[in-house]
């Protein structure tokens, strides 16, 4: 950074003392000489106050975002002296979509704020390296990117002919965010068949419970819609430390008028400031959820022209074997996926439009008035709507009832449905955080049966699920190529937890009996069903793998079991591994070969993300650190490379099923035929053939910073120019039918899997928790104020806002009952393993729980045991169903998470030796 030099400071210095002694002015030497009147008087020029002028003083100014897994992607200004960020500051000029809804600016954060510090530390990667010892040994040797290209061009060859396709692992993980840097490796992978895994469920943050209801748990709300909304619920989310540019929108609508609630297991930044905080019980919202629908049922709050026409709870299922009525029931030859009403104004039972294999693709209900209750014959099969089977089932879930798994009181259960109820636009909001509990299908899935029966869809709110997938059609065939070539997609959890050796760890934290009392399987039967899983086909699973590619991702840090999911990888990748990085993270120590990325100020790039509509542009502030290059450049020479190996060698095209992976061609296939050769091509590429950026050319972007999207972004209806985007209004208003089986909203899954485990409606399943396993304390770790995952969380300017190292938190009576201070270094232990950290005072979190935030790196704590080595998962097996409508393996929309708050722990105060080595903390 540009620093004043120490000779001119106190040359300066000099001539400043000088001439105070000189004039016999004393307070000149102290700086402090008072200023008159300056209204009345021209302000004084004095030298010495050049020193902090000059710090506003800059060569250039460039724009960028941030393009991790951040949920913000906020415009910020770049400035730049002497070919080195100084500082960046907010843009702060995006336009207010209309004069009743507050505007979105300035949009950042505190780790914006330093990336201009962070880009420069120590562990900045600038160089290529190839691993000169053992693997994680930390030898490096300082390579060219012609040689590192070449030796790794030529062992992905070797791999390909000695093992053939689908034997190289090409993963990039959420640290690449933004179209240009993302669409380099997702190229890449179409071109080779590499395996990629859903970026969501590898570390479990998809609403699966979304998807069942809705069909797609990417429609949701942009942060402006929050505003007009009168009642949102925080429901496992705290958007006050990890939504800071959009939680403006929640407390803008309390100064509206909204009422605002909370319901978390502690009284969090975000819970302080509601109407009401719930203090949840850990891991019992889906109990909470169906207490609401009890006392909507019960109440009748619930409105019958919402659920006739845009849910299913009108659908017929049969009474003899539980299974949906359906065409090939009645009809020689018919559908099994056309469904049937009862039409109560002609006593007789109609087919349903707008379902998956009904032609007449609408929810309209023209002259049909659908029961919702009540037994009827039909065609000599006695039937009932599923709303019957719904009312049964949340019978069971009185507020008294779901008092002591929940501990929020009947009271305000009750007070809670009938504000719900009452409310002209409801939201209820889940962060990611949800998806990490194995029983996170049945918490969407209940809150969204709430909503729904309370006519919450559309503009009068629904389940805001934190994503909008917009509408890139020119980003999506540039990184998949077209479709004509694909990479081997993959279920996130799946293949991490059986990959990565995940099952023995589950196996001695969790007491099988115990397990299946509590989440209603047992490891065995979880086992045989994701091996049936895969042998039906319904999730794909590509096995060991003998070569890896790492993009962005610090997988060896962020999954459970960590250190027996390192050693799997690294004894699997015996061929090749290459980690293509920006900074030495845990994962990049182990590699063979590293290959320096650009960060987010060092390339051309653009971002959208969805609580806004702002498309923001990366305009190459600076050039790359050392000799780092932008994702794109990176994956164009080392295809490049590749090409002329194979050529060398003799290598033409290699049959992979109904493709051929073409090594010979791959270069002119990446980049077009020269087409798209740098960063700064693609992203001229993207924005001006897209239609959602509307014809805009690259330099008027790349002067404004960002691009308004317009109606073209929108994938589920237009995004309109002067209103906020609300969820599923082309259903609700244009009576588009949903991406479900039926049509509609979805609550009744009649698939074997759900049946087997007594879940074909709603209802309502515990987490794992201590009472699956032996060890007393809960254990949950939310996402960091301080970091996004392991990003910045060794910032030397972040780390003095927080206590410096990993740290978890304790309930004071807790800490007193094990003789434990607030700072003491403590042992966190279970079955599995152990790690230390310091105890910090948490007066609000409950007795018998311990809070940990995540994304420290394992060089971070004591002997370098990371919490994730000691966390065991296990898999949700309703998330691998397939072949039932809607419920079939699709990216980022519907498989298996890795669900990461299902272990627990026991805690006490660390012994000495344990934190005395000279490596510790």
């Amino acid at each position: 950074m540009w620093k004043l030099k120490r000779r001119d400071f106190l040359k300066g210095l000099g001539v400043t003392g000088t001439g105070a002694m000189l004039s016999g002015n004393v307070w000149a030497l102290n700086r402090l000489e008072p200023i008159g009147d300056t209204l009345a008087s021209e302000y004084p020029y004095r030298g010495w106050e050049d020193l902090y002028r000059n710090e506003w003083t800059w060569d250039s100014v460039g724009h960028a975002a941030h393009c991790i897994n951040c949920m913000g992607n906020c415009a910020w200004n770049v400035y730049v002296k002497d070919g080195i960020v100084i500082r960046e500051e907010q843009i702060a000029k995006y336009p207010q979509v209309n004069p009743n809804v507050p505007d979105a600016n300035p949009r950042g954060c505190q780790k914006g704020a330093i990336h201009s510090t962070a880009m420069y530390e120590a562990d900045r990667l600038r160089h290529p390296l190839k691993r000169a010892g053992e693997r994680g040994e930390g030898k490096w040797q300082r390579i060219s990117w012609d040689q590192a290209t070449e030796e790794v061009a030529d062992k992905i060859l070797d791999i390909f002919e000695k093992y053939g396709p689908g034997k190289l692992k090409t993963h990039q993980g959420s640290g690449n965010q933004s179209m240009v840097r993302q669409s380099g490796p997702a190229r890449f992978a179409a071109l080779v068949g590499g395996i990629q895994l859903d970026g969501f469920t590898v570390v479990g943050d998809l609403l699966t419970g979304a998807h069942l209801a809705y069909g797609s748990p990417l429609e949701s709300f942009t942060s402006d819609a929050w505003f007009d909304a009168d009642y949102i619920m925080l429901g496992m989310i705290n958007p006050n430390a990890t939504r800071i540019p959009d939680a403006h929108y929640i407390w803008e609508a309390k100064y509206n008028g909204a009422r605002i609630t909370s319901s978390a297991p502690d009284y969090n930044p975000s819970s302080i400031h509601t109407d009401l905080w719930m203090p949840i019980k850990q891991g019992t919202d889906p109990f909470l959820a169906m207490s609401l629908v009890n006392v909507i049922i019960d109440e009748e709050l619930f409105k019958p022209a919402f659920m006739k026409e845009q849910t299913d709870l009108p659908m017929l299922v049969r009474l003899d074997n539980g299974k949906l009525l359906r065409e090939e029931d009645l009809v020689e030859g018919g559908s099994d996926e056309v469904f049937y009403h009862w039409d109560l104004n002609s006593g007789q039972g109609v087919k349903a439009s707008g379902s998956m294999g009904d032609d007449d693709k609408t929810l309209k209900l023209g002259d049909v008035d659908p029961a919702i209750e009540g037994e009827y014959e039909f065609d000599g099969i006695t039937v009932t709507p599923v709303f019957e089977k719904v009312k049964r089932e949340a019978a069971k879930y009185t507020p008294e009832e779901t008092h002591s798994t929940t501990n929020i009181h009947p009271d305000i259960v009750r007070q809670e449905a009938r504000h719900i109820a009452a409310a002209n636009k409801a939201i209820i909001m889940l962060g990611y955080v949800t998806s990490s509990y194995s029983n996170c299908l049945y918490t969407c899935w209940g809150y969204a049966l709430t909503l729904a029966l309370t006519g919450h869809g559309g503009r009068t709110g629904g389940l805001d699920t934190s994503w909008v997938a917009w509408n890139h059609p020119r980003w999506t065939e540039l990184s998949g190529y077209g479709g004509e070539k694909s990479a081997r997609l993959e279920p996130g959890g799946l293949g991490e937890f059986l990959r990565g050796g995940m099952m023995e760890g589950a196996r001695q934290h969790f007491d099988n009996a115990k397990l299946k009392e509590r989440v209603g399987f047992d490891l065995d039967e979880m086992e045989e069903m994701v091996n049936e899983s895969i042998d039906k086909e319904w999730m794909p699973y590509y096995g060991e793998i003998k070569g890896m590619i790492s993009i962005a991702d610090n997988t060896f840090r962020r999954n459970k079991m960590s250190e027996t999911y390192r050693d799997e990888h690294l004894r699997q990748a015996s061929e090749l591994y290459v980690n293509i990085n920006v900074r030495m993270d845990s994962t990049a120590e182990w590699a063979d070969y590293i290959l320096p990325a650009a960060s987010h100020y060092e390339a051309w790039d653009i971002r959208t993300q969805g609580y806004h509509r702002f498309a923001n542009i990366f305009t190459r502030s600076v050039d790359p650190v050392g000799e780092s290059k932008p994702d794109w450049d990176i994956m164009a020479l080392l295809t490049q490379k590749i090409q002329e190996r194979a050529i060398a060698r003799d290598i033409g095209a290699i049959e992979d099923g109904d493709v051929t992976r073409d090594m010979h061609t791959i270069h002119d296939d990446f980049t077009r035929n020269g087409e798209l050769k740098t960063d700064h091509d693609v992203l001229k590429h993207i924005v001006e053939d897209s239609p959602e950026f509307g014809g805009v050319s690259l330099e008027e972007a790349a002067e404004r910073g960002f691009i308004v999207m317009n109606e073209h972004a929108g994938a589920n209806q237009p995004l309109k120019p002067d209103e906020p985007y609300n969820p599923f209004t082309a259903q609700t208003e244009g009576k588009k039918p949903y991406d479900t089986l039926t049509g509609r909203i979805t609550f009744y899954c009649d698939h074997p899997w759900f049946e087997k485990l007594d879940s074909t409606v709603p209802t309502a399943r515990n987490y794992a928790g201590p009472e699956a396993s032996n060890y007393p304390l809960h254990f949950y770790s939310p996402h960091a104020r301080w970091g996004i995952h392991s990003n910045w969380r060794s910032n030397k300017y972040l780390l003095r806002l927080q206590r410096g190292e990993p740290n978890i938190y304790i309930n004071p009576q807790l800490a007193d009952e094990r003789g434990i201070k607030d700072g003491d270094r403590v042992r966190m232990f279970n079955g599995v393993g152990e790690f230390f950290a310091q105890a910090k005072f948490y007066p609000s979190i409950p007795v018998d729980s311990i809070m940990m935030e995540h994304g420290w790196e394992p060089h971070q704590y004591i002997q370098r045991k990371n919490m994730n080595m000691s966390n065991a998962i296990f898999l949700q097996p309703l998330e691998l169903v397939g072949n039932w409508g809607h419920l079939k393996f699709i990216y980022a929309m519907w498989n298996a998470n890795q669900h990461i708050h299902e272990s627990c722990y026991d805690i006490e105060l660390a012994r000495a030796e344990d934190i005395a080595e000279p490596g510790t903390v």
